[in-house]
């Protein structure tokens, strides 16, 4: 029997219940299982400096604004994340 084939979407914190209703229940019971315990925080995209930087250097956005509504962030803020 695995005990976590038995934990129910009642059963979890707000947080574990944020993940559930964007991943499911399956993906909530398989961290538990493998990550139980460990603490960890999912940053925002624009916190991924290396891919920003890559989608910028693609060249398939034509304006720094159109990228920045992408993101959702002020164009002020994109133009210092890619210098």
């Amino acid at each position: 029997m695995n005990i976590y084939d038995d934990i129910e979407y009642e059963d979890l914190t707000e947080e574990l219940k944020l993940i559930a209703d964007s991943c499911g229940i399956a993906t909530v019971r398989v961290l538990l299982k493998n990550l139980g315990g460990l603490t960890f925080y999912i940053p925002k995209i624009t916190k991924l400096r290396s891919y920003v930087n890559r989608k910028w250097n693609e060249g398939n956005l034509k304006t720094i604004k159109e990228y920045a509504t992408l993101l959702k962030v002020s164009e002020t803020y994109l133009r210092k994340l890619l210098m």
